[in-house]
């Protein structure tokens, strides 16, 4: 009898007529990891690589409340290689990171400028 019990509530949900929703979306997804296929190179390492220029990017960080993170690097430049991703490219170099402070929309801010590049495998 205790197990009959116990197995009334799934009996019962299974007639339900549930529907599950969520957020989660392969569009999500894909722009989530784009910049995971975005390898950032050295101005060196391109003498060796084959590559097309596709365009400069940039990415930013900003800090617009005070009680808001402080702006990162890591957080620009992977905006960065998000762009260079939009471009249909496969690679980046970053020429530079500069910060500022009190900028319009921003109390600090950091900005990483790059050159998108269009690289081809190796073989």
């Amino acid at each position: 009898m205790k197990p009959l019990i116990l197995m009334m509530p799934l009996l019962a949900s299974g007639c339900a007529n549930f529907a599950f929703n969520s957020n989660l979306d392969k569009e999500n997804f894909d722009e989530y990891f784009k910049p995971g296929r975005v390898t950032i190179y050295d101005q060196a390492d391109l003498a060796e690589l084959n590559y097309l220029y596709l365009g400069t990017v940039e990415g930013e960080s900003c800090q617009s409340d005070a009680n808001q993170p402080v702006p990162n690097a890591g957080e620009a430049r992977t905006l960065a290689r998000r762009r260079a991703a939009d471009m249909g490219g496969n690679g980046i170099t970053i020429d530079k990171c500069a910060e500022y402070s009190d900028v319009p929309g921003c109390l600090k801010q950091i900005i990483c400028y790059g050159q998108a590049l269009k690289v081809a495998e190796q073989k």
